[in-house]
């Protein structure tokens, strides 16, 4: 008989991080039709909420338990169904915030321990002898939750006692060693993996599950080859074990098995847990346990009363009528004394099953209640946060009661604003867009919005209103000259052009490429090209973005490392001195630009690089001890002339938020919109005459006030 102890491993930089909803565990009854079964699922989706996780967990083993046909037929069908839900779940999310990752599930039985893994999922075994192995499927399998695409690799162990496994994946598991796994790994039964583990990652990052296999088992497969694993052309040394591996557990729980199907033995402080009532995701495998004992229960009965009514009734037909009508009496006395328990043990049991329901609902509403008076007596952003996350797993899991915590949703949402220096906005929807794949790049004028389509090469203005809030007529397509052409000359960025303030000698825009610029006037309704001098052989390579200032144009270049200056003369373009004396390697992490005087280069980290007259300037964003930090940021801008007051915004993506600084780099606020708009942003700009910030989200253009 198998016996197991599983624990969970979460710890980042040497901090022991406790429970995580990415481990799963289940075990089958003894009459269910996998019987002596333990399942264990390690889902490896770092960025998925909870009520996810315990979604796609619960489609998974609902999946594997009710699958006809053997262990892997069940386990593959198991795995399409959870990647299926998953990406019904990331439908209409935001890039950033799709859940994605890889999915490990391990079964153990009396003979062996198969898992399977899809996407890039990491595991690790190590016998009893010590032979120590890095399990990885073979090739580069797509992120589960991506596509309906989810194959399966199987990888199957005949244990022996003292085996040990690991399971976690690539999203959950940085900066850590394959030695120190396995030097705790050879620490004893997987409470012990765990603790050391926990204790040890000081660096990085591990979130997943230990196992330990212990007792001797009904068959040995030592010799045997997997049919589902591919042998090596060039084979190295085999560990002590026949292959296979393990799964997860609850975060940092141990439990030890007997039987998994009848006993479980748990450590104190896991007894808590076992006084509330299991949750739904394990009714299925209960059910079909009362189901096959209730069958068992009838035909008990029924040979029960056959044994007594063979005792009761007479042998023969010569005795007398009466007393074959007492004994009749007595044995129909006997069949309802026998009954009657039964029936009112299927009662309960099926008025348990019908109201357990209901009572996970009231428990996980009066455990969320609690939070959120936790929250409210002592107000920081844990408790808060703690609260908002668990008011969304219980919407998840109860939609028709979802209006239970609005109220407190929305307190919860605004002292998390307060405490971070959020500032709410309601933007306005300027205008639909119909982009190319390419994110699109846009440019605030006085008057409008410019928006160029890298992917087409195509580009638009479109004229607002007075408010800032809509647009008026039609868009206007930014037509070339008769006779120009942007055949083959990738148009990379786009800017305001205006006499106002020496910026350019005309009022338009002007667009970017690594060989020419191309000059629209407003006058003239088209674009000219500008030819990039190239006399001395020394051209721009990859340009990312470009900015007029003081009748110059910078051009930023994430290939050389360089920023290239041009300015006009006599309707020509004629080439500055670089701005850097020699290729500067950290442009090359470049996004964005602008320019007051001095210039700042936006980082794809989210650090700003400042330069004044080509002199690095003492600069950093200083985020005011706030505990989130940027995210992927994509474009910067800045208000007012002088170099040290006034403003910089920063666009973050991966928030929705736009930041703001001062140009010494002290944190004032950040805006997000009213219900999230901005996430996924691909584009912002500053239009500093009216105060006014566009967001462009590849399908809608937005606008909104700052102070």
């Amino acid at each position: 008989m198998a016996d197991v102890t599983f624990s969970s491993i979460h710890v980042s930089s040497g901090q022991e991080l406790g429970d995580t909803p990415q481990v799963f565990v289940q075990f089958a009854s003894k009459r269910a039709p996998r019987a002596g079964e333990t399942l264990i699922v390690f889902l490896d989706l770092p960025n998925a909420p909870a009520a996810t996780c315990t979604d796609v967990a619960r489609t998974l083993s609902e999946g594997y338990w009710r699958a006809p046909g053997g262990m892997t037929t069940a386990l593959r069908l198991a795995i399409k169904l959870a990647n299926d839900r998953l990406v019904e779940l990331n439908r209409g999310m935001p890039a950033g915030q799709r859940s994605e990752g890889s999915l490990t599930c391990a079964v153990v039985n009396d003979e062996s321990v198969v898992i399977a893994q899809t996407g890039p999922a990491i595991a690790f075994a190590r016998s009893q002898t010590g032979a120590f192995e890095r399990i990885t499927p073979d090739g580069n399998m797509p992120l589960v939750g991506s596509s309906r695409t989810a194959e399966a690799f199987f990888t199957h162990f005949a244990w022996k006692p003292g085996d040990t496994f690991t399971l976690t994946g690539a999203g959950s598991f940085a900066h850590v060693g394959d030695e120190l796994v396995n030097a705790c790994m050879g620490k004893g039964d997987a409470r012990m993996i765990a603790g050391y583990l926990n204790a040890n990652v000081k660096a990085g990052t591990m979130i997943g599950v230990a196992f330990a296999v212990k007792g001797q088992p009904a068959t040995i497969l030592a010799g045997s080859t997997p049919a589902n694993r591919p042998v090596p052309s060039n084979p190295q040394p085999a560990p002590q074990f026949t292959r296979s591996q393990p799964a997860t557990a609850p975060a940092a729980r141990t439990r030890t098995i007997t039987s998994p199907a009848e006993t479980r033995t748990r450590d104190e402080e896991t007894e808590s847990e076992e006084r509330t009532p299991r949750t739904p995701q394990l009714l299925s495998t209960a059910g079909a346990a009362v189901s096959s004992a209730a069958g068992t229960a009838a035909r008990s009965i029924q040979r029960s009363l056959g044994t007594f009514g063979a005792q009761l009734l007479p042998a023969s037909p010569a005795h007398a009528v009466p007393m074959q009508r007492s004994r009749a009496t007595v044995f129909g006395l006997a069949a309802v004394a026998i009954l009657l328990p039964i029936i009112v043990a299927l009662v309960v049991s099926i008025l348990y099953f019908q109201l357990s329901g209901e009572a996970d609902k009231q428990q996980q509403r009066s455990e969320t209640r609690a939070q959120i008076e936790i929250a409210r007596t002592t107000p920081n952003k844990a408790n808060w946060s703690r609260a908002l996350t668990m008011i969304n797993d219980y919407e998840v899991k109860h939609p028709d009661d979802a209006a239970e915590f609005n109220d407190d949703k929305r307190q919860g949402k605004a002292q998390l604003d307060q405490m971070s220096k959020i500032t709410r906005v309601s933007p306005a929807a300027l205008v639909d867009l119909n982009p190319s794949s390419t994110a699109l790049r846009i440019a605030a004028g006085s008057l409008g919005v410019y928006v160029l389509d890298p992917g087409t090469n195509s580009a638009e203005y479109h004229v607002l209103n007075v408010q800032r809030t809509g647009v008026t007529g039609k868009p206007v397509p930014l037509s070339l000259a008769s006779g120009v052409t942007t055949t083959n000359v990738p148009l990379r960025d786009i800017t305001w052009a205006t006499p106002s303030g020496g910026r350019w000698r005309t009022e338009g825009a002007l667009l970017f490429s690594s060989s020419a610029l191309y000059e629209y006037s407003s006058a003239t309704g088209q674009m000219a090209a500008l030819d990039l001098p190239t006399d001395d052989g020394d051209a721009p390579g990859q340009i990312v973005a470009g900015e007029l200032y003081n009748g110059t144009a910078y051009l930023l270049d994430a290939g050389v490392g360089q920023i290239w200056r041009y300015t006009l003369r006599g309707g020509k373009l004629v080439k500055g001195d670089t701005y850097f004396r020699s290729p500067y390697k950290q442009l090359q992490d470049s996004v964005d630009l602008a320019i007051d005087g001095s210039i700042y280069m936006l980082q794809k980290s989210g650090t700003v690089l400042k330069y004044f007259n080509r002199s690095p300037m003492n600069f950093s964003l200083n985020i005011g001890g706030l505990s989130e930090p940027m995210g992927k940021t994509v474009a910067i801008a800045v208000t007012g002339p002088d170099p040290n007051s006034g403003n910089v915004f920063i666009g973050d993506a991966a928030n929705g938020a736009v930041w703001q600084f001062t140009k010494t780099g002290e944190f004032v606020k950040q805006y997000r919109g009213a219900n999230d708009e901005f996430v996924g942003m691909q584009d912002m700009s500053l239009d500093p005459t009216s105060n006014t910030v566009y967001i462009s989200m590849g399908n809608k253009l937005y606008s909104f006030k700052v102070g």
